[in-house]
């Protein structure tokens, strides 16, 4: 991984660490269907990027 791709990085795990805890706390039950619906949509993002290449 290169400088950039690094710094983007940590950038989005700070960005996480800020918004992950308050969103665990409003969202306290339907959390499991929330993290599936997510898993789910980035699930079909990789898989159409795999399959049709860069945009």
């Amino acid at each position: 991984m290169s400088d950039h791709q690094w710094i983007a990085l940590i950038g989005l795990m700070m960005a996480a660490t800020l918004v992950v805890p308050a969103a665990l706390r409003r969202n306290r039950g339907t959390l499991l269907r929330n993290a599936a619906l997510w898993l789910a949509a980035v699930v079909v993002l990789v898989y159409l990027y795999q399959t049709f290449g860069p945009f």
